[in-house]
Parts: structure tokens; sequence; C-alpha cells
């Protein structure tokens, strides 16, 4: 499931389009996707779009005032229930605004009904009143109707009958049966304030699961850089080998999105340890930049990582640029031209826009503007040699 996060200040903005983001997502993802968003600490943002719900949820959480934490809860009690267990959901957020009139649920109820599903009951294929008083008549399911002959009860009118039993239930019909509260209670594991602790780990600097080459059946262990000789202990209690460089890397967890994207198997796990000390010591400013510029420069390498690593201050970086049309307009206006006259009702300011991106030398990455203010030459070998050595067999001290 996908939820696209915009920002508030960003509403005129015809290019603009938010960010998306997976959930359930770990805090470091939710953050990352904000960046993207041009979301500030302290601006509003709303949801706009809602990919790969259940249409039923779609619908509400459209509608529905709430945290992206908390739609991300949501979406990890979601996830786990099966076909069956969705249905029920759907029938008893019916139920529940139907009690209330029509009322519809908040995201505090949405969640709190994940939890519910048992003080209800649901009936699978019953979709109207015609059907739910059929199945009371069949089945002797209205009490007041014990006492009556079979003959007279088969004179009743099964559409009032049902409508009779849903009004008195409070129950509420859905697309695939019908609901109605068997027994009183209800649990509450979210007070609208403070979600409950998640399961959903959160990612470090940088961390990688490795394994050994020629015996990947001995198991896995991961390795959270930047980490020291001392910290190394533990993980041959998990892998016999003592050399890093008999271990290949099987997955890759950081807050750096590229990393996650571009780091292989193969990669110089001393290498990564250095990257991750690094960015251990920037700034979350920095960090933000750090992103940026990564995608300015496109992947190449983590030895080339390294070295953007060390020479941010030879960027400049905008993050509050989000379209190239917008900063086609901001152009044109600080030359003092009043872009809401008529005579720029067809001009295109997005080709305006790359065309003076490109002669400033600047690219619109996914968190901002990025450009350098001289020229950078990264292809000399500045790699220090010192942290984890992948073709060693021990770890030196950081």
């Amino acid at each position: 499931m996908y939820v696209t996060i915009a920002a508030e200040r960003y509403g005129n903005s015809p290019e603009y389009q938010g960010a998306e983001l997976k959930v359930p997502a770990t805090r470091e993802a939710i953050q990352d996707a904000m960046e993207r968003a041009r979301v500030r600490s302290d601006g509003e943002y709303r949801m706009i779009t809602f990919r790969d719900w259940p249409v039923f949820l779609k619908e509400r959480l459209a509608r529905t005032e709430a945290r992206v934490q908390e739609v991300s809860f949501l979406a990890g009690l979601v996830g786990q229930m099966d076909r069956k267990r969705l249905s029920a959901y759907e029938g008893v957020l019916a139920c529940m605004e139907t009690e209330r009139k029509g009322h519809e649920c908040s995201i505090k109820d949405l969640i709190n009904a994940t939890v519910n599903l048992e003080n209800f009951d649901f009936l699978p294929g019953i979709v109207k009143d015609t059907d739910l008083g059929e199945n009371a008549l069949d089945g002797d399911y209205v009490r007041i109707l014990q006492d009556l002959p079979d003959e007279v009860i088969g004179l009743l009118d099964p559409a009032k009958v049902g409508a009779y039993l849903r009004h008195s239930e409070k129950g509420a019909f859905t697309r695939e049966g019908y609901c109605f509260r068997s027994r009183e209670g209800w649990q509450e594991i979210y007070d609208g304030q403070k979600l409950p602790e998640t399961e959903l780990g959160t990612k470090t600097f940088l961390s990688v699961r490795i394994e050994e080459r020629d015996h990947p059946e001995n198991g896995d262990v991961w390795l959270f850089l930047p980490c020291s000789s001392g910290k190394m202990t533990h993980v041959w209690d998990f892998i016999p080998s003592p050399c890093l460089s008999s271990c290949r890397i099987t997955e890759v967890s950081s807050m750096i999105p590229a990393f996650e994207k571009h780091i292989g198997p193969d990669e110089d796990i001393g290498a990564l340890n250095e990257l991750a000390g690094k960015l251990e010591k920037m700034t979350s400013g920095e960090r933000l930049k750090y992103k940026a510029v990564l995608e300015f420069d496109g992947w190449k390498s983590v030895e080339r990582s390294l070295r953007l690593a060390d020479r941010l201050d030879e960027y400049m970086f905008d993050p509050s640029q989000v379209s190239y049309g917008d900063y086609g307009r901001e152009c044109l206006e600080n030359l003092g031209v009043d872009c809401s006259d008529s005579a720029f009702e067809r001009f295109d300011f997005y080709q305006y826009g790359m065309a003076q991106y490109e002669t400033a030398g600047m690219k619109l990455t996914s968190y901002g503007a990025v450009s350098m203010e001289q020229g950078l030459d990264l292809s000399e070998n500045e790699v220090q040699e010192d942290g984890l050595q992948m073709g060693g067999c021990a770890c030196q001290t950081m």
C-alpha cells in the first residue's frame, strides 16, 4: 500500500505532485518522504492519493484528517488481514457509522476497529433487506417470530423482516455482506495521541546482512555500521570465518535510499564502514543535501559516494525548488516581469525553467535543486584504507 504526501504550501503549483511512500514505513522512510515532498518540520501537509488500499478504506482515508504516522500504522494492521477478516473489518466500520447516524470514522476509529472484529458477526452474501429477511426466516433467527405458526411466517414479507432486523440491531450492509454487533465491548489500542510501539525496525546509517560465500547454510548476520573491532566480536559467533573477504552482502538497510538501491553483494565492507562513519558525523541538514547530491551526480560507486561526502560544500542546494515551471516563473519575476499578464497566458514556463536550469548547470532532484559552485574532479582515488578491511581477517579500530 502507498500514500502520496503533499505540502500545503505548494498547492497552487500545477507541476507539484508530492512524494509517494510505501506503508507501513519506518520513521526514517517517513522522514525521507517528507523531505521529498518538501514538507517543513512545522509545515502542513495532506495525503492526496492512497494507492493499492482496499476501496472502502481509500474512500474513508481520503476524507479523514490523519497524520502519515497514523496511516502507516493502520497499513501495518490491515496488511495482516486475509480476505475474510478484511470483509468483516469493512462491515464493522459500516456498523459504527450506522450507530453514529452516518458520522464517518476518524483515523482513531479506523485503527481501533481492527482489534474489535470479534465483537461483531459478519454474514457474507447478505447484501440487502430481502436477503437478510429470508436468512432470518429460514433460520428462525428473529426471536419475536418464534411463537408464530409456520403458515403465518410464510406470509411475512422478507424485505420488511430484514429491515426490521437491521434497524433493531443497528446493523449495516457492505458490498460483500451484512454486519451487526453480537457482543458488547470495545478495545482501544490507540487513544488518538500516542501510537503503540510498532515492530518495524528503524534504519541505521548503514547496515548490511552478510553470509559466507561458500557456506550460506551457516546462516547470516546483520552488521551495523559504523563498527569498530570491539563490536565485531558477536559477528564471528554466527559466521565461523574470521575474514570479511569471505562474506557477501545479501541485504542493505540505510536511511539513505540510494544505498539500498545500489549497494551490491560484493562491495568492500571497509569502504562501507568508512561511509557510515561519515554519515554519522553529518547533521540532518547535511544528510538531506547529501541525498540530493547523490542523485545529482548519479550513482557510480561506493568510493565516489565517499568523495562526495567530503565535498558537500562545493555544491549549491535549494530544497525549496519543486518544479521547472515554478523556477521559470520565478526567474522572470526576478527580472521584473508580470507573469500574470495576459501575454503569458500560453507561455511555457516549464520549458523556460528547464532551459534556465541547464544554463545554470543545475539539476532538479527529488530533494530540491542542486548545482556545483565549481567543476569537481572526482576521478582521483581518495579512499582511505582505514576502518573494516574486506580483504583482511581483522577489524581495525575506528
